[in-house]
């Protein structure tokens, strides 16, 4: 009978041979700790973007919520100005600078012109107007104001000149407790002789002995003191 030899073990040059060849056929290491990081880098890339968008997509939602603070606040739309008092006389009119005889449009058709020591003043269907003259300019009259009420179907117009010795920075009108400011009118160089005009509320074509009824005018100064009034019953 015929037996078969046990395997026999390689020369040792043989191990190193095989050893070598193993070495160079080994398995790349994986880049484990590598994707790890990319993975991190692409999460926070992410959650940055998602707050992003949700602060973008919340902002104007927010800007709605956000009440005024406030006592009150019942009404949405904005509160109408109020006419100033005649104390708190601080504001300045408009002021226009015109020509001796120009023509100024006072409303209502009626219309007046200045002239050095004088105004005129007419109606819509006047040709000429009817002069105030010799007017005390600059001087310091016991009643400084001088004016004409021109009644029309509409309202009246009136026509009131100053010619106290302080400069006019600010002439208003208070009818049915109503105060408005009107506009300045003067000649060039001269600064204490103005005009003014207003439109009143219509009143019956009677004889009433107050021409202004219930409007009074009044004048002030730059800082606000009042230097001239005229009307009121």
């Amino acid at each position: 009978m015929r037996t078969e030899a046990a395997p026999q073990q390689p020369p040792p040059e043989l191990w190193l041979v095989l050893e070598e060849a193993a070495r160079d056929c080994a398995p790349t290491v994986f880049p484990r700790d590598r994707i790890r990081r990319r993975a991190t880098l692409v999460k926070r890339r992410r959650r940055l973007l998602t707050g992003t968008l949700a602060v973008a997509l919340l902002a104007p939602l927010t800007g709605r919520l956000v009440l005024p603070s406030g006592p009150d606040h019942s009404h949405t739309g904005t509160q109408p100005p109020t006419s100033a008092s005649p104390e708190s006389a601080h504001g300045r009119s408009p002021v226009r600078v015109v020509r001796p005889g120009e023509r100024v449009e006072a409303g209502l058709g009626v219309w007046y012109t200045l002239e050095e020591r004088a105004y005129c003043d007419a109606n819509p269907d006047e040709q000429k107007p009817t002069c105030e003259r010799e007017l005390d300019v600059e001087q310091s009259a016991a009643a400084p104001m001088t004016f004409h009420a021109h009644r029309r179907p509409r309202g009246v117009v009136y026509v009131l000149a100053y010619t106290g010795r302080t400069p006019a920075a600010r002439i208003t009108k208070t009818e049915h407790d109503r105060t408005t400011d009107l506009p300045i009118v003067r000649l060039a160089g001269r600064p204490t002789y103005v005009s003014t005009h207003a439109v009143g509320a219509p009143r019956p074509d009677d004889t009433d002995e107050n021409p202004l009824g219930d409007c009074v005018f009044r004048v002030y100064d730059a800082d606000g003191k009042e230097l001239a009034r005229t009307g009121g019953r």
